[in-house]
């Protein structure tokens, strides 16, 4: 509990196993007594009578982060007022000077710790110039609750995604019982965003992007309220949720083997198609003149990129070459732009001519994925059907 009031003098707060005192022992409820010279004993000066205690604002219960007043009022005829002690039964003290017959502690809730019986006592004086200490308060009870149980907040389809894409954030209460209303708010970086959340009384609200962008990325986390006696009463935060928004892939790179793009007819060419982001699963795609190559695709490739071998290349295999890459971005597959084009030269005639009755092949390709270290994973190695001559 941290003290927020302005005193001329507040001692430091401090553990103590009992009731503490000061000068004029706030604790005795009787007088004591004296021994004075000749061995005659007498009275001392009784203690003055007990002062009331109050909080403000008057709640059933508090929460962490609350502000709370305790006031502590001296009743008429207590003599002129010096100053007045405060202190917990859980174990904190702290005392302020104050000529006033009453005097307000403000303070902060730190935790349920700091709930149970609160006490004030006051020190005055008498009017033969004498001091004493009031007998201390009745206690007043500081009843202090947990916030409910945080939330789980997920993100959907993925929480690293290309800048235009959906996102949709579920902020879902833990399970149980729903009270009658309750809602719920999204906070980026700490700081809350405007959201639509559910519906009053749901197990979950959401907050849908429909296209992200960089301002979209951070660190979500997400709560909500529950209506109690009157009072919104907020959860404690969920984990936070680090979100990522990348730029869309810049294309592709393809270069061709022979470099120069000039190969003899019935000679060997590869296509090698490269790009370096691996965040997302990526298919690629090869294109002559702008017609795809075959209908199936390299996916799933872990290395830098993908090739394509055209073992025995015909005159006809001439043309513009290019290639594709697609990233598979939260379920759904968003195409980079293509690559520029190379140019590929079949020069002479093959060796051989197909047999008569079959349709002659431009090709005879071999697919796989490469990966990082430049060598062949068997299992990436595809081979397409080989046209007989």
């Amino acid at each position: 509990m941290s003290s927020m009031s302005s005193m001329s003098s507040m001692s430091s707060m401090s553990s103590m196993s009992s009731i503490p005192s000061f000068p004029g022992a706030v604790h005795l409820a009787v007088p004591a007594a004296a021994v004075v010279p000749g061995g005659r004993r007498r009275l001392r000066d009784p203690p003055f009578p007990a002062p009331s205690i109050s909080l403000s604002p008057p709640r059933p219960w508090f929460l962490a982060g609350d502000a709370v007043s305790v006031l502590c009022s001296a009743p008429p005829g207590a003599g002129r007022v010096l100053s007045f002690r405060f202190w917990g039964a859980r174990g904190w003290a702290g005392e302020a000077r104050s000529g006033r017959r009453a005097f307000a502690l403000n303070v902060t809730v730190s935790g349920v710790g700091d709930g149970g019986e609160l006490f004030c006592a006051y020190r005055a004086k008498r009017g033969d110039g004498s001091e004493g200490t009031s007998l201390p308060s009745a206690g007043v009870r500081l009843d202090v609750r947990d916030r409910p149980a945080p939330p789980n907040l997920t993100v959907s389809p993925s929480r690293r995604t290309v800048i235009g894409r959906p996102l949709l954030f579920l902020c879902a209460a833990p399970p149980g019982p729903a009270p009658a209303r309750r809602r719920f708010r999204f906070l980026r970086d700490e700081r809350e965003v405007p959201a639509e959340g559910g519906a009053e009384g749901s197990g979950s609200g959401r907050m849908r992007v429909e296209r992200s962008g960089r301002d979209d990325a951070g660190n979500f986390s997400c709560r909500y309220e529950e209506m109690d006696r009157g009072r919104w009463v907020g959860s404690h935060p969920s984990p936070a949720v680090a979100v990522e928004v990348e730029d869309p892939s810049p294309p592709p790179v393809l270069w061709v083997e022979p470099p120069s793009g000039v190969v003899g007819a019935g000679q060997r060419l590869r296509l090698i198609c490269s790009a370096r982001r691996r965040h997302f699963r990526r298919r690629f795609r090869f294109f002559r003149d702008g017609a795809e190559l075959s209908g199936d695709v390299i996916d799933d490739v872990i290395g830098e990129g993908s090739q394509v071998v055209l073992e025995r290349i015909l005159p006809e295999f001439s043309g513009n070459f290019s290639c594709r890459l697609e990233e598979e971005v939260g379920g759904a597959w968003v195409e980079a732009p293509p690559s520029e084009g190379v140019a590929v030269l079949v020069l002479g005639r093959p060796l051989a001519t197909p047999t008569e009755g079959i349709a002659p092949q431009l090709a005879t390709p071999i697919k796989m994925a490469t990966p990082q270290n430049g060598r062949t994973h068997p299992n990436d190695r595809k081979q397409l059907a080989t046209p007989t001559y």
